[in-house]
């Protein structure tokens, strides 16, 4: 059931150089760097592109794109297109992300790609695009998937208090998924991966999960997103060359 998991550790937006073809000073591209989901970067026009260049050709497999959990998406449509050179005319590869207003995200996963340059093209009817945040990167090439009976949950942010006069009054806030899964039996390889990408994110860096398929669920990116660790794993020795390891996980807000 491995192709019912996949793990993403390097965003490589993180470090490539953004320009954009227009922006809005009080959302600077800079807010995509940013954990919070309510700071966003803003166009200041309908059709809109933020250009990325990654420095050299970088394998992708994989793209997550969140909207702001209050607000929901600034754009109708979103698509990344990837190529060899800041061209634009003819992309080498181009990708429609479909986007879940319920869910607050875009992903979609492809057999890997290489090139230097991506851009996200923004299509909006409301005067400017608007983007969260966003992953374009390749999922951990482990060998085994996680023990099936993980666990969901969508909590409720919302706080609810009671007047006098036995009158209800509700701060109403977004929802935040509580994932929590386990991997066992695997090996020391698959555990050197999962180490090298919890020694970079701990527990103040996000990473990026997708559970499940179209067997499995209707809408499976009701279990997939971005994540923080709640605390650090703790590793056991199951048996000689084979680790236990499991991670609870909230959503980024």
């Amino acid at each position: 059931m491995a192709d019912c998991f996949s793990l993403y550790g390097t965003n490589l937006v993180d470090t490539a150089t953004t320009t954009a073809s227009s922006t809005n000073a009080q959302f600077p591209l800079s807010n995509l760097l940013d954990f919070r989901r309510s700071k966003v970067f803003r166009s200041t026009s309908n059709t809109s592109n933020i250009v990325l260049d990654f420095g050299s050709a970088k394998t992708v497999n994989g793209i997550f794109i969140l909207a702001d959990k209050r607000n929901g998406f600034g754009g109708q449509t979103m698509s990344i297109e990837f190529n060899s050179s800041n061209s634009w005319g003819s992309p080498a590869y181009s990708v429609a992300v479909p986007l879940s207003e319920s869910l607050k995200i875009g992903n979609v996963s492809f057999p890997d790609i290489s090139y230097r340059f991506a851009r996200v093209v923004i299509n909006s009817t409301l005067g400017y695009g608007e983007l969260s945040k966003i992953f374009i990167g390749q999922k951990i090439a482990l060998g085994a998937s996680i023990n099936f009976g993980w666990s969901y949950k969508n909590e409720d942010l919302s706080v609810k208090s009671k007047n006098r006069y036995g009158q209800i009054f509700t701060d109403t806030i977004a929802r935040q998924k509580a994932l929590s899964f386990a991997f066992k039996n695997i090996t020391k390889d698959d555990l050197d991966l999962i180490n090298l990408m919890l020694d970079d994110k701990g527990e103040n860096k996000p990473f990026y999960i997708a559970i499940g398929n179209d067997l499995m669920a209707v809408d499976y990116r009701r279990f997939s997103g971005a994540v923080m660790l709640d605390d650090i794993p703790t590793v056991t020795n199951s048996s000689f060359n084979r680790f236990n390891l499991s991670m609870a996980t909230k959503e980024l807000m």
